[in-house]
C-alpha cells in the first residue's frame, strides 16, 4: 500500500500513528509484507495523525488526506505545520483500515509525498483504490523529470538572455563594437530566444510540480492541484521568476530609445534572477542560509556568463565586419571564461561542503555520481576552450561549438542535480 520514495528533500522520519514500513521505523515491516497494507493495529480512532519531518516543511493545499474505511474522507482540516511536523484532526469513522496521503513543500521548494496506512480494531480492504503505490510512484518518477527540463531549459534562457547581454557589455561594448546594426540583430535574436526560453520554463515547472506531488484527479493540469501548488513557496517563487521574464522582454524592447541604460538594467535584473533561484535550490537549506544563497546567485551568474559569451562569440564570429577585430574578441571572451570558471570553482567548492558528507558521497550516492558527472563534464569545457586558444583562427569556430556543447551538457546535469536530494 505504501508508495516508492520519492525524489524530494523533505522526508518522512517518524508518525503517530506509526508507519510500519517506513525506512526509519524500528523495528521496520519489509515491503511486500501483509501488514504495510493494514498498518498498525489500534485500539481506538486517533484524535489526530501526526508526521514529524526531517525539516520544516510547508503543506500543499490541506497538507494531509485521511480516508476512512468506508472511503469517506475523516480528516478535520487544514493541517496544521509547525516547523517539522505536522498535525491532522480525525474524525472517528469505525473500525477497520485507514489511508493516510500526504503532501508537503521542503524549504527549498522541492515536493513531497507520501501513504501510509493504520488500522483500528481489526484490519479491512483498504479504501481508495485510486491511491495505490503504482500510481504513486509513477508520479514521482514523471515530476522528477519534468524538474529537470524544466530546470535545465530555466538555465539555458538564463544564459541566453543575461550571458549574451554580459558577453554584449563586457567584450563588445569595451571594444567598441556593440553598435552595429548586424551585431545588434545577433545578439538580440539570441537575447530573445533566451526570454522565450524563460517563459516557458516556468509552466513546464508547474506541471512537474503538480506531478511530483501527484497531482489531483484530473491528472497534473487538475485546477485544484495547480490552484494549492500556487498557493505555496514554489508558486511565488514561480511568480518571481516569471515576471523577470516578461520584465527582461520589456527592456529589450527598450533597447530601441536607450540600449546602454536598458542593458545596464537587465543584467541587474540577472543577479537578481541567480539569487531567486536559490531561493527553490539546495541552497534555501543551508546554514547559514544567507552564505547558501550568496555562493548560489555567483554560481549561476558565473556559468551564465560563461555559457553567454560563447554563444554570443559563435553568433557574431562570422560577421563581416568584425573580421579584424576577432582575435580581440576571443581574447576578451577568453578572458571572460577564465573569471567564470574561477568563481565556479570556489562556489562549486563551498556548496559541495555543504551538501555532501565526505568525498565517498561522490561514489556512492545519486546526488554524489550526478555531482561527479557534471565537474567532468565541466573539466571537458575548459579543455575544448584551450584547446580553441591554440588552434588557427579558421578552426576555432568548431572547438567553440563543441565547448557550447559541453557547456549545455553542464545546465542539464545542473537541472538534474537540482532535482535531487543531497546527503546532507
Amino acid at each position: 500500500m505504501r508508495a516508492p520514495a520519492a525524489m524530494a528533500h523533505a522526508t518522512l522520519v517518524g508518525s503517530d500513528p506509526p508507519d510500519l514500513c517506513s525506512p526509519v521505523a524500528v523495528p521496520r515491516s519489509l515491503p511486500g509484507d501483509p501488514r504495510c497494507a493494514t498498518g498498525v493495529v489500534l485500539p481506538g480512532v486517533p484524535s489526530a495523525v501526526r508526521l514529524t519531518f526531517n525539516e520544516p516543511v510547508e503543506l500543499v493545499g490541506r497538507g494531509v488526506r485521511v480516508l476512512a474505511p468506508t472511503g469517506r474522507r475523516v480528516d478535520r482540516g487544514p493541517a496544521r505545520a509547525s516547523g517539522s511536523v505536522v498535525t491532522m484532526p480525525l474524525d472517528p469513522a469505525g473500525a477497520g483500515t485507514y489511508v493516510v496521503v500526504w503532501r508537503v513543500i521542503a524549504r527549498d521548494t522541492h515536493p513531497s509525498q507520501g501513504i501510509f496506512a493504520f488500522s483500528v480494531g481489526r484490519p479491512s480492504v483498504p479504501a481508495g483504490g485510486a491511491v495505490t503505490a503504482a500510481s504513486q510512484g509513477a508520479g514521482s518518477i514523471s515530476g522528477l523529470i519534468l524538474q529537470v527540463a524544466a530546470r535545465a531549459l530555466h538555465l539555458i534562457g538564463y544564459a541566453l538572455s543575461f550571458g549574451v547581454l554580459a558577453f554584449r557589455q563586457t567584450v563588445l561594448r569595451s571594444l567598441g563594437l556593440a553598435a552595429g546594426a548586424d551585431v545588434n540583430r545577433r545578439i538580440w535574436r539570441l537575447v530573445g530566444i533566451g526570454v522565450l526560453a524563460l517563459l516557458i520554463a516556468e509552466p513546464l515547472a508547474l506541471v512537474a510540480q503538480t506531478s511530483s506531488l501527484g497531482a489531483g484527479t484530473r491528472g497534473p493540469l487538475d485546477p485544484e492541484a495547480i490552484g494549492d501548488v500556487l498557493d505555496s513557496s514554489f508558486g511565488r517563487v514561480l511568480a518571481q521568476r516569471l515576471g523577470a521574464a516578461l520584465l527582461l522582454w520589456v527592456l529589450v524592447g527598450a533597447t530601441g530609445t536607450g540600449p546602454d541604460r536598458a542593458v545596464g538594467a537587465a543584467l541587474l535584473l540577472g543577479v537578481a534572477v541567480a539569487c531567486i533561484d536559490g531561493q527553490a535550490a539546495h541552497a534555501a537549506g543551508a546554514r547559514p542560509e544567507w552564505l547558501g544563497l550568496g555562493l548560489n546567485t555567483l554560481h549561476v551568474a558565473a556559468m551564465g556568463a560563461w555559457v553567454g559569451g560563447v554563444v554570443g562569440l559563435l553568433g557574431v564570429w562570422r560577421i563581416g565586419s568584425l573580421a579584424a577585430r576577432r582575435r580581440q574578441i576571443a581574447v576578451r571572451t577568453g578572458r571572460v571564461a577564465i573569471a567564470s570558471l574561477a568563481v565556479l570553482a570556489g562556489t562549486g567548492t563551498g556548496m559541495a561542503a555543504q551538501h555532501l558528507a565526505g568525498i565517498s558521497s561522490l561514489f556512492n550516492t545519486t546526488y554524489g555520481r550526478a555531482l561527479a558527472a557534471k565537474l567532468g563534464v565541466l573539466l571537458v569545457a575548459a579543455a575544448l576552450a584551450w584547446a580553441a586558444t591554440h588552434a588557427p583562427e579558421d578552426r576555432r569556430r568548431a572547438w567553440w561549438v563543441r565547448e557550447a556543447a559541453a557547456l549545455l551538457a553542464v545546465l542539464a546535469l545542473a537541472g538534474l542535480l537540482a532535482s535531487l536530494p543531497p546527503p546532507v
